[in-house]
């Protein structure tokens, strides 16, 4: 258990339908118990249940008692890894989460010692601009790529966060260095969007 230890979110994988009479209430429970009894302060991470089978018999009863169980401190996500049903949210509820979640030190004396190692020199940017014969600006990076991938676009949430993931990463800015203004198409892989001020 000891790659859990820099976890900053937990997720389980739970059996909702409760195939081979196991009760998933009590599989969660079990889990729990060991983390605490492994190390105390891994139960204040985020907890993020995949409620997973959802497409069998029994899954639906079990779930609805289960949260209720568990209550609003977990936060329950109905998935089938057969059917992929509901994949696509659980990863972005988890994005989010880890996004916005610390990191916790595992005792009092790593809380204590806050030593960082800072080098010499600029850091290479995690993103660069190019521009396009027809004057688009074209932003890539490995990093912005992925924020990127992990968007779902249809969500006005979720593009507002990747907005301000963008700002935080100096893309406002660079881009009007750049000579950007109000109206400019800005391209992030095959994605096109207008530069607003």
């Amino acid at each position: 258990m000891r790659h859990i230890e820099r976890t900053k979110v937990i997720v389980h994988v739970i059996d909702m339908a409760g195939v081979e009479a196991r009760d998933p209430l009590e599989d969660f429970q079990k889990i729990n118990e060991e983390l605490k009894q492994y190390q105390l302060r891994l139960l204040e991470r985020p907890q993020v249940v995949a409620a997973n089978k959802m497409d069998l018999p029994g899954a639906e009863e079990h779930l609805e008692a289960f949260k209720k169980a568990v209550g609003e401190t977990v936060t329950v996500v109905p998935v089938s890894a057969a059917t992929r049903q509901g994949l696509k949210e659980l990863t972005y509820v988890i994005a989010d989460l880890v996004e916005k979640t610390p990191a916790f030190p595992l005792n009092e004396e790593e809380e204590q010692s806050s030593h960082q190692l800072y080098k010499a020199g600029e850091e290479a940017p995690s993103f660069f601009i190019t521009r396009d014969s027809d004057g688009t600006f074209v932003l890539q990076g490995s990093e912005l790529e992925k924020k990127f991938q992990m968007t779902d676009f249809s969500r006005d949430q979720s593009i507002l966060r990747f907005a301000r993931q963008m700002r935080s990463m100096g893309v406002d800015e660079a881009l009007r260095e750049k000579g950007a203004k109000d109206g400019d198409i800005v391209r992030i892989m095959d994605y096109e969007f207008e530069f607003v001020e």
